[in-house]
């Protein structure tokens, strides 16, 4: 499963707002997101949600299985705060 990390490619002037945005995301049900800080006010976000297992070749293989989950959209996002209120805008990826 994704995990934050507090400090990875942050600027220490600026605040991490990771928790707020993934309260603020809009979510289908069932889905849930998870934010990391990848810059000043820049955030990589990812919707995940539960793997389908109508795809596994024994679908009644329950348990433990690492891979129950799975990401279902990303985006880059800008993020700031004005008072006590998220700006968010969408950040657009080039191409490689």
């Amino acid at each position: 499963m994704a995990t934050e990390s507090k400090n990875a490619g942050t600027d220490k002037g600026s605040e991490d707002l990771s928790q707020e945005i993934q309260r603020t995301l809009n979510k289908e049900p069932g889905e849930f997101v998870r934010c990391t800080k990848v810059g000043a006010n820049n955030y990589r976000c990812n919707w995940w949600g539960v793997e389908d297992t109508g795809s596994y070749d024994n679908p009644m293989m329950g348990g433990l299985l690492v891979t129950t989950h799975r990401v279902l959209r990303s985006q880059f996002l800008s993020v700031t705060k004005n008072g006590e209120q998220l700006v968010i805008r969408e950040l657009a990826v080039a191409a490689r």
